[in-house]
């Protein structure tokens, strides 16, 4: 039976702190809630864990852009060692989560150890997490290939999905085998990488292979990135030329703008300048994929150059993952940015006539606007003159008339008439406009 002595496992995640449509304030606030809920956590399972001052320097995420957390004790009867490293890698958020126990597992206690320690680590936070890569480490004792394999479609289940994974590579690193396994949004090779889908597994001869292959973890933290990167853009490249491309076609779906409300013309001309910046959002994505596609190649060939000094490495199946991008990925959105700007001219011209028809209808409405004031002026003026004629003056207000002749309205009466008199007078401008309108003509 396969037996790991010491197994381990990372998470390398990463969280967007600046870029395309980031706030960098907001996403600072968010990143801080999820070292927050780290440290909650971690507190809550293995209360007296971490100490008070690893603690406040691991939070203190504005004034240390570098923090280790470091943390042990007894969870589910795994006596746990833990360590969180948290970096700052250009625009990015890194975090490296590592949890061992330094005993001898069998492949079903290594499941139970993998669903344990994934309680301490955080959940992909949403919408600036960029993604995440899982590895399972250890020292390999007894056992064999299809028992390794094994392990391996079991762990992913546990940690990544229940279905399993679609695809793996294999190589070599520091002179033992490396797997990889993957996801796709259809299962086929070419198609969408399903995000945070990736699992890597190496298992050592001992204990000193298994310290020389940890010692390149900031290499590997720089690969990953990469990759994420290019995966995160592909998929918001991806939803957001749907999403022009639905709003496009409701655009063209409409027959006549003249016949439009002014109100429904302006929506109009919001979503038409959507459409260019979401254009130009669509050729940002494209040079950010080529960039960090160039990144990629470069960080795999360093790591592999600087692992083979001390064991035979060969990590040329991380190439399958570039090749697929210049093959697939950039040719599509290379497509989608090419069929969108034959509709660009169709666009302009568009927001032409539509800001046209929006200045005339509201300088109508400016008018029809003016109009209804001067109307209401007239009737408010009117009513009170009226007012003012049928109020009882102050000499005779003291006066008592002998008979009640019934032409003292009362304040009421003459509210009322004043009303009634204005209203006409409204009447009366109105007609009139209309009908002067009507003879300008």
């Amino acid at each position: 039976m396969l037996e790991i002595n010491a197994p381990n496992l990372y998470l390398f995640s990463y969280h967007l702190k600046e870029g395309l449509g980031i706030n960098p304030d907001s996403t600072h606030r968010n990143y801080h809630s999820v070292l927050e809920k780290i440290v909650g956590d971690i507190s809550r399972l293995i209360p007296g864990a971490i100490a008070l001052e690893g603690q406040e320097t691991f939070l203190a995420l504005q004034s240390q852009p570098t923090a280790d957390l470091k943390f042990k004790g007894i969870l589910h009867n795994h006596t746990i060692l833990g360590r969180y490293l948290r970096r700052s890698l250009h625009q990015t958020y890194a975090l490296i989560f590592d949890g061992s126990v330094q005993e001898r597992y069998n492949a079903h206690q290594v499941q139970s150890l993998l669903n344990t320690l994934k309680l301490l680590t955080p959940n992909p936070p949403s919408p600036e997490h960029l993604g995440q890569t899982w590895l399972i480490s250890g020292v390999w004792e007894h056992g064999n290939s299809t028992q390794i394999e094994k392990l391996a479609e079991e762990s992913y289940k546990t940690l990544i999905s229940p279905e399993g994974w679609h695809h793996r590579g294999s190589g070599d690193y520091v002179g033992v085998k490396l797997y990889e396994f993957w996801r796709t949004s259809g299962g086929k090779i070419g198609e969408m990488i399903e995000a945070n889908s990736y699992l890597l597994l190496v298992l050592y001869p001992d204990r000193e292979t298994f310290q020389a292959g940890w010692g390149f973890y900031e290499q590997w933290q720089q690969v990953l990135l990469s990759r994420h990167q290019i995966i995160w853009a592909d998929h918001q490249s991806q939803r957001l030329t749907q999403q022009l491309i639905d709003q496009y076609q409701q655009i063209e779906a409409i027959a006549d703008y003249s016949v439009r409300s002014l109100h429904s013309l302006k929506t109009t001309m919001h979503t038409l300048s959507g459409l260019l910046s979401g254009f130009r959002t669509l050729e940002r994505h494209l040079n950010s994929m080529e960039i960090q596609l160039d990144y990629y190649d470069k960080y795999c060939h360093q790591l592999e150059q600087d692992a083979d000094g001390l064991g035979s490495t060969d990590l040329s199946f991380l190439n399958l993952f570039s090749t697929l991008i210049k093959q697939s990925y950039l040719p599509r959105l290379q497509a989608d940015i090419n069929a969108f700007r034959l509709n660009l001219e169709r666009i302009q011209h568009l927001t032409q006539m539509i800001q046209g028809l929006v200045e005339i209808r509201q300088a109508d409405r400016d008018r029809t606007v003016k109009t209804a004031v001067g109307i209401v002026g007239v009737g408010v003026v009117t009513g009170c003159i009226i007012a003012v004629a049928s109020f009882p003056r102050p000499s005779q207000i003291n006066q008592v008339s002998p008979v009640n002749t019934g032409s003292n309205l009362g304040l009421p009466g003459v509210f009322l008439l004043s009303v009634i008199c204005g209203g006409i007078a409204s009447l009366v401008t109105w007609v009139t406009v209309i009908f002067w309108q009507k003879v300008r003509k």
